[in-house]
């Protein structure tokens, strides 16, 4: 690269031309840091001095910050003290109960149960509340029989997530194997639900309809109502939710035993015991 340079007449004879510095990139920087009053960024050398430093001298990448837990404790572990506190707390309770379980515990150890929700539905409560009713306390697959041949529109919404809540139960927490494992009774069992049916279990694991309910969701839209008199109203389009909890027929054979033993142990029941009878009137009290 040549640069030309005009120099006077007397005085700049005898000094070194600038082309001559500039050829050198090193003092080519020294020189825009000198006259230019800015840094290297501004000038047009900057790709030439970047190439000519040498790598000791480029000043070294900043390291990405760790996310360790220290960095990400206002996230993970916002309030300390109040975990620490909690975790004293369940410790003290542990301690206290030496190690027992409770009721909920050991029938959560022994039972499983598996519990779906659809999405929302394109109908009313009014509506959709009847086949949960219709299906509550069967078996599962004379539930998906009912709803097969349900005159409803939604019916066939129920018997898809009724299928998809079966196969969930039996991958997801192996529900419903008893005949596949040899887990069958010898004898047939007569329980009575809690509708007051008695019902035959030869299979323990067999799946059942423990619960069903429905759920209000929000509104689709709305459209207005031409009256009569030039007068409107507001339609709105509801949504709902349909919700399934399934369980095994483990469930009802406990619940019968333990309401047979709570009747067992009231005793016989007697019209008048022995006691004071007070506060008598001489008149009927409807």
């Amino acid at each position: 690269m040549e640069v030309l340079v005009c120099s006077t007449e007397s005085g700049d004879k005898g000094q070194v031309p600038v082309a001559s510095e500039l050829d050198d990139p090193k003092k080519r920087q020294q020189f825009l840091q000198r006259n230019m009053r800015g840094g290297v960024e501004d000038s047009i050398f900057q790709e030439e001095i970047e190439a000519s430093r040498p790598a000791s001298d480029t000043p070294a990448a900043p390291a990405s910050e760790e996310r360790t837990k220290e960095s990400l404790a206002m996230v993970i572990d916002p309030d300390a003290r109040s975990r620490i506190r909690w975790q004293r707390r369940k410790v003290i309770q542990s301690v206290r109960r030496n190690g027992q379980l409770t009721r909920e515990e050991k029938i959560k150890m022994t039972e499983r149960e598996l519990l779906h929700k659809s999405e929302f539905f394109p109908t009313s409560v009014k509506k959709l509340v009847m086949l949960a009713r219709q299906i509550a306390g069967k078996p599962v697959e004379e539930a998906i029989q009912q709803m097969k041949w349900s005159k409803k529109k939604f019916a066939a919404e129920v018997k898809y997530h009724l299928e998809e809540a079966r196969d969930m139960a039996v991958v997801q927490r192996g529900m419903g194997l008893g005949k596949i494992n040899g887990d069958i009774l010898d004898k047939p069992r007569k329980v009575r639900t809690k509708e007051g049916q008695w019902i035959e279990i030869v299979d323990p694991t067999r799946l059942y309809v423990a619960q069903s309910w429905v759920g209000r969701g929000p509104w689709r839209g709305k459209e207005l109502d031409y009256k009569g008199r030039g007068r409107m109203g507001v339609i709105q389009h509801p949504s709902t939710s349909f919700t399934v909890i399934l369980k095994e027929e483990k469930t009802r054979i406990r619940e019968h035993e333990e309401q047979e033993a709570k009747k067992a142990q009231k005793g016989p029941w007697v019209h008048l015991p022995d006691r004071k009878v007070h506060g008598q009137r001489p008149y009927y009290s409807w």
